[in-house]
């Protein structure tokens, strides 16, 4: 089981829905479109991830969470992700600006 499938899975026991019929009434989704989501055979597509956020009333970062394509970390407020300028070396940048004849001023 994804961890998608599980995250809906617990979605619907927490509302205690009686089988995916009543479930998918409910959300007003199609039967076979629940089942899809519970058997989750590929990654859910951004439209499943939107539709889920709105039937289950859930933000969108938990959704991206629960499908593996955030981790928790990354998910949280505020934090952004490593710039790939932070991981060049200092050293290697003012190479490259040496090689593309940019002069260092002084000030």
């Amino acid at each position: 089981m994804s961890g998608f499938s599980a995250w809906v899975e617990n979605q619907l026991e927490l509302r205690s829905f009686g089988d995916i019929q009543e479930a998918a009434r409910a959300l007003k989704i199609r039967p076979s479109e629940l089942s899809r989501w519970l058997s989750a055979k590929r990654p859910p597509t951004q439209d499943t991830m939107r539709t889920a956020c709105q039937v289950f009333d859930a933000p969108i970062m938990e959704v991206l969470v629960a499908a593996g394509y955030l981790t928790s970390e990354e998910a949280e407020p505020g934090t952004t992700p490593p710039s790939v300028i932070a991981t060049i070396a200092t050293q290697c940048l003012v190479d490259e600006l040496t090689r593309r004849g940019i002069a260092q001023r002084s000030e």
